[in-house]
């Protein structure tokens, strides 16, 4: 099926790339340069340039500059169209060999179409949407006004308010996001165009490491041209950073907050930017802005055990559903995230520039977690165990790292007709990060100590979201008295990822007869490497250090909404960690556990090679890019192998990969008039295996005895997953500002990757449970999304300030398993991360200093790693179902006020999460949860000042 859309695209592309052949006389041409700006001389990016009577079109970049070449001499009119402006006009004679330079000042349209830009976040919307109606691709653009809009903490929480956009979210903030119903791994990070390395062992990026005001815009492709990174199926975010404009900008925002959860944990923020133009001719330009925030997040969690019964384990029957056990948990996390970054450019001339474009950040998620443990033996019934119950206290520590770091050089130069476009970059990421925790156990010294082996329970599920094991024979499980230091680890984690890339690229315009056209070839290389390192220790205690003799102040009488008792009493890791220091005689080596994670280091490293060709052409209202990019690929990776666990059995195994990809894309539109956009794309994407999935590895997961041990591997046999993508849209974009949009998607996957589990029946790991990732056959997705936005102008009175930003998709999907997965599992279910209906809704308002938005978003449940194994009991609704994330909706709303006569001073309201939306997993069912936690509201205040942006 592939090589015959490689031989219609080829032909396709053969078509137009005909168009090259010059059709007119040898003469000298002319050309037509031009800059936009608004009536208060800021520049308009992506404003719509027409040219007749040729019907010649160009769009401004970022400075708001456009070029027309290989003209005739004569006479021409031409028109400049920018949504929420009234169109510009002008009449102008070209002579050969001459460049005519128009400078377009667009003003406000006429009184039925007025727009009155009274905040910030007005103006950022209307520069997005002019953006996106002169995109050759289906782009939605996030301006950083709008970013700021709302209590967006991080990129990601910014990024899922979009169309088609769900999330992954960690700790009450987005963390990964999923772009039409597509796992994370299947989806691109760049940073003005270039692809950012991730810190963790797979390729995704985690945006919750990147302050949300950090950048200028997000850009979220859902279809590619040939000159953009192949490896995004479903859509690529590009994070542009800030740059000078004509006018001097400065802004600077405090913010603190108070979350009422667990005691009460505040937060701050500080944000600042600055930059102008200098020079004669404002020929150097600096922009730079630095962001910090600093937040105390609490949370209430709960994470039952699910599962059915088993006559083995001397049960009453066998596959009842059951809760095995629950852990409640306590977290107090500081969450530290800081950055800076901005462009320094300087123009060679008129059109031609060089830059330095950059972007740091780092985030520290350091915090504790307390986590009380009690777990069932045997069950007399489906509400009442045996006595034979047992329950365990962790103190969990944490302070992991993440720091993105990318910083991009280079120049583009203007010839005329032909433009010259180079750079080379230097990106890295890290991740480091400690993870020491201390596990108590029922005194094993103490015979009256049933919480050691002989605890009866009887199970309430009567509220099955909040399952609660109540003690029959014993009076708490909360007595510090009754536990012992068991374990104690050690150790930190390293990842680290660099990257190099460097690119060129040449543009020429040319005449195709009288249709406007522009080819584009141009060459990128990627040099990666990827490196982990996991240095953990474990030691075993001798029994003697009592829970009570480590304590800290702290418990919780109003945990998890006061469904549960009060939780507590908590320990002081840093007492654990004296006795540890003083008392190391006392400790000794846990062999099995120190062993087992060698084979998780790893090494790899990889080159892509890729080239690519591309031709752009107007005829009539018809607009028609094809090319095609061709991408090699060549990775080899180092894993280790240990044999029994003896680390002295421990071998370096290499391995090594290559392959090529052709990936051809069409991006057509036919515009109806002036605001009526008909597009439709198609395009193949594909997405490289995740790092650590590659070298070969097995990692023994559980304890030695076999009955319930694990193995985990690596695949260096995997091939990457590829996709063909078809895309229709229609968008009618609405005065004065606004626009409605509804198109349908399909994909089409060829070896989708997942995880499968697979009981080993021979061989050394024989009864133990293998996981691992494998290619499957094949997936498809088919989707559909709409959008609406306007500012509802046409309201009588005060309600003229009102406005709306809506979005809904629907997604359906189903994968085929490779023969033997997940013990012969033959049904066709979802793939994993696709939420079927997601939502936004947000009423805005901007009138006399107020500007306010209300924002409402929804993901619906959708799988997140597949766990059933074909006859389990209970099926694939039962406890030993799926493994599923939460549906999730969430109200967040925030309230700016311009301070009258205040010289900028913006007063702000910002409430975060107002419905106290929970978040979590289950497996199966809802009814049957493992884990749910709460972080409850966010509320913060402060001031900005932005004096250029006031009305």
């Amino acid at each position: 099926m592939r090589k015959s859309w490689y031989s219609r695209f080829a032909m396709l592309l053969l078509v137009n790339m005909l168009c090259l052949i010059p059709f007119q006389a040898q003469e000298r041409k002319a050309t037509i340069s031009g800059h936009i700006t608004d009536a208060d001389h800021a520049v308009l990016q992506g404003a719509r340039v027409e040219l007749q009577p040729n019907g010649y079109k160009a769009v401004s970049d970022s400075q708001g500059q456009f070029t027309i070449s290989d003209l005739s001499p004569g006479h021409y009119t031409l028109t400049v169209s920018y949504v929420g402006f009234a169109p510009f006009s002008t009449e102008l004679d070209v002579t050969a060999g001459q460049v005519a330079k128009v400078d377009a000042t667009l003003q406000i349209g006429t009184h039925s179409e007025v727009v009155e830009v009274r905040g910030e976040r007005q103006h950022g919307e209307i520069e997005a949407l002019n953006i996106e109606r002169t995109a050759d691709n289906i782009i939605q653009v996030l301006p950083a006004e709008v970013i700021t809009s709302l209590p967006n903490t991080n990129i990601a929480d910014a990024v899922g308010r979009l169309p088609s956009v769900s999330l992954e979210r960690d700790e009450g903030e987005g963390k990964y996001v999923q772009i039409r119903g597509t796992e994370p791994r299947l989806s691109n990070v760049t940073v003005d165009g270039v692809h950012l390395p991730s810190p963790e062992n797979v390729r995704n990026v985690k945006l919750d490491a990147i302050p949300a005001d950090l950048v200028e815009m997000v850009q979220v492709s859902k279809t590619l041209s040939a000159n953009q990174e192949g490896d995004a199926i479903g859509g690529s975010v590009n994070l542009v950073t800030k740059s000078a404009s004509d006018k001097p900008y400065i802004s600077a925002l405090g913010m603190g907050g108070y979350t009422p959860i667990a005691g009460g944990r505040w937060l701050n923020q500080f944000d600042g930017t600055a930059g102008n133009r200098f020079g004669k001719n404002k020929r150097l330009g600096i922009m730079f802005g630095g962001s910090f925030d600093w937040n105390q997040r609490g949370i209430d969690d709960v994470e039952p055990s699910v599962g059915t019964t088993a006559l083995s384990n001397g049960d009453f029957a066998q596959g009842v559903p059951v809760t095995n056990g629950i852990d409640q948990r306590e977290y107090w996390y500081n969450r530290t995230r800081y950055g800076f970054g901005g462009t320094v450019d300087y123009k060679l001339g008129d059109w031609s520039s060089a830059y330095i474009r950059g972007i740091f950040s780092r985030f520290k998620d350091f915090g504790e977690d307390w986590i009380y443990s009690p777990s069932v033996g045997s069950f007399q019934s489906q509400n009442l165990t045996n006595p034979d119950g047992s329950v365990s206290f962790t103190d969990l520590t944490r302070t992991p790292e993440q720091r993105l770091f990318s910083v991009i050089a280079g120049a583009r130069h203007d010839f005329g007709k032909t433009g010259l476009n180079y750079e080379l970059s230097l990106g890295q990421a890290r991740f480091t990060g400690t993870f020491p925790a201390a596990n108590f156990v029922a005194d094993p010294n103490n015979p009256s100590n049933l919480l050691n082996g002989g605890v009866q329970f009887a199970i309430d599920t009567t509220n099955p979201h909040t399952p609660k094991l109540n003690p029959v024979n014993v009076p708490t499980i909360f007595d510090p008295n009754l536990y012992v230091l068991d374990r104690l680890s050690q150790g930190d984690n390293h990842t680290f990822e660099r990257d190099i890339h460097g690119a060129i690229s040449l543009t020429r315009q040319y005449n195709a007869g009288p249709h406007f056209s522009v080819f584009e070839i141009g060459v990128k290389v990627r040099d990666a490497v990827k490196s982990q390192l996991n240095n953990q220790q474990f030691f075993n205690a001798d029994d003697t250090l009592k829970m009570s003799q480590v304590l800290r102040g702290f418990t919780n009488p109003n945990y998890y909404l006061n469904a549960y008792p009060k939780f507590g009493p908590t320990t002081d890791y840093n007492k654990i960690l004296a006795f540890f220091n003083s008392n190391r005689n006392t400790f000794t080596p846990n062999a099995f556990l120190n062993n087992r994670i060698i084979p998780g280091d790893f090494n790899a490293s990889e080159q892509v090679y890729a080239g690519y060709a591309m031709n752009t052409i107007n005829i009539g209202h018809a607009r028609l890019q094809a090319g095609v990019r061709i991408e090699s690929t060549s990775a080899s990776f180092l894993g280790l192998h240990i044999v029994n666990n003896d680390p002295n059995s421990v071998t370096r195994v290499p391995g090594d990969q290559s392959y090529t990809d052709v990936l051809p894309s069409v991006q057509f539109q036919y515009q109806f008039g002036q605001n009526t956009i008909l597009r439709a794309a198609y395009g193949i994407g594909i997405a490289r295996p995740n790092f650590a999935d590659l070298p070969p590895k097995i990692i023994e997961a559980d304890g030695p005895t076999r009955n319930k041990s694990s193995i985990s591997i690596g695949n260096p046999n995997l091939k990457p997953e590829h996709a063909q993508n078809f895309d229709l849209l229609i968008e009618h974009y609405l005065k004065p500002v606004g626009v409605i949009q509804a198109g349908v998607f399909y994909k089409y996957l060829t070896d989708p990757i997942f995880n499968v589990q697979t009981r080993l029946t021979s061989g050394p790991f024989a009864q133990f449970l293998q996981f691992g990732p494998v290619n499957g056959p094949s997936a498809h997705l088919t989707g559909f999304e709409m959008a609406w936005q306007q500012h509802l102008t046409f309201l009588p009175g005060l309600l003229n300030g009102a406005g709306v930003r809506a979005n809904y998709s629907y997604t359906t999907s189903q994968v085929t398993f490779a023969p033997g997965a997940f013990g012969g599992r033959t049904d066709h279910p979802a793939l994993q991360r696709q939420a079927p209906n997601n939502w936004n809704f947000d009423m805005t308002y901007d009138k006399k200093g107020i500007s306010a938005r209300m924002g409402l978003s929804h993901n619906d449940a959708n799988i997140f790693f597949y766990n059933f194994q074909n006859g389990a009991d209970g099926g694939l609704k039962g406890p030993n179902g799926d493994t599923y994330l939460f549906p999730h909706t969430q109200v967040d709303a925030q309230v700016s006020y311009w301070i009258p006569r205040g010289h900028g001073f913006q007063a702000i309201v910002s409430m975060l999460n107002l419905n106290n939306e929970v978040f979590g997993f289950y497996q199966g069912s809802e009814i049957y949860p493992i884990q749910r936690e709460y972080y409850n509201r966010t509320i913060s205040v402060g001031l900005r000042w932005t004096p250029s942006r006031e009305k």
